[in-house]
């Protein structure tokens, strides 16, 4: 019954009312303790009275699944919001980033002394290197701060348990971090790229964070129905994939959606990587049309004759 990851069994008591057997997991203390008081007091009403304890129970700490089912859905959805923020609070910077770099000329110097790409390709991968360094970082500082915690607390911690199991989970959770960040990363920094000054950075603020809150809400929402059309949707679309599959790997425990999911967010990494330079160098050059929203306003402002 605690291995059935269908439920959440905390505890049980079998066996007659006056020496009951009551088996609970570590967490489930307070359950167990409510077990005995119910056979107390319906022991009481069969003997009609009496304040003497008339039942002497028997408590075993059992070891149970740690992976129940709300367990599954609260790591789904813990994934969810770690890459989310992370990819948030990191990969959003390289757009103000490079329109500072626009502004102070560096990026001119840079570009009169190697190929635009590479410093594209550059930017991009030192960027990440940084965000590591930051995310390991902190992650150093949380599991050492868990040790301090008390005991039940990290005994609810561990009630929390993906499907794919502990060695698989934080495995994908780096490789799923790694394809939104160069996803998303290569996308700002072609963003940036064809700012000039930082009104223009402030226009494309906002639809930079509908998009991302889009993608997290579309993820989570995903994350809270497995297994759905909407799951699968958020599965497929690629800016929305890295998400929806950590959620997925909190909920199933096969491992092959997520190499094919892998390598279908790696072929579209390359493709934005790729895209992404080319109008990375546009923006730096001023090669080649503008973008669609400054055609529109240079067409605004050209003067009729």
């Amino acid at each position: 019954m605690f291995d059935n990851q269908d439920t959440d069994t905390a505890a049980v008591l079998y066996g007659p009312l006056n020496r009951p057997d009551i088996l609970h997991v570590a967490r489930g203390r307070s359950e167990a303790q409510y077990l005995a008081q119910l056979a107390e007091q319906s022991l009481r009403s069969q003997k009609a009275g009496g304040t003497a304890p008339m039942s002497t129970p028997t408590r075993t700490v059992v070891d149970a699944s740690p992976a129940s089912s709300s367990g599954r859905g609260q790591a789904a959805s813990i994934g969810v919001f770690g890459i989310f923020f992370l990819t948030l609070f990191l990969s959003g910077q390289a757009v103000g980033t490079m329109a500072e770099e626009r502004s102070n000329k560096v990026i001119e110097i840079l570009a009169a002394a190697i190929p635009l790409e590479s410093v594209f390709f550059g930017k991009l991968i030192g960027m990440f290197g940084a965000a590591v360094l930051f995310v390991l970082f902190w992650a150093t500082l949380l599991i050492n701060g868990a040790k301090l915690l008390p005991v039940r607390v990290t005994n609810d911690f561990a009630s929390m348990g993906a499907a794919v199991g502990v060695p698989a989970y934080p495995l994908l959770f780096i490789a799923y971090f790694t394809m939104a960040y160069m996803l998303l990363g290569a996308v700002f920094l072609s963003i940036g790229a064809q700012t000039n000054t930082q009104r223009e950075l402030q226009m494309l603020s906002l639809p930079i964070t509908i998009f991302q809150m889009s993608m997290f809400g579309l993820s989570l929402a995903a994350a809270g129905q497995p297994g759905s059309g909407l799951a699968l949707v958020a599965e497929i679309f690629p800016f929305s994939s890295p998400f929806a599959m950590i959620g997925h790997a909190g909920h199933s425990p096969e491992l092959w959606p997520h190499f094919a999911a892998l390598a279908w967010q790696a072929l579209w990494v390359a493709i934005t990587v790729t895209v992404g330079a080319r109008l990375f160098r546009r923006g730096v050059l001023k090669s080649g049309s503008p973008p669609f929203w400054k055609r529109k306003r240079a067409a605004i402002d050209t003067p009729v004759n």
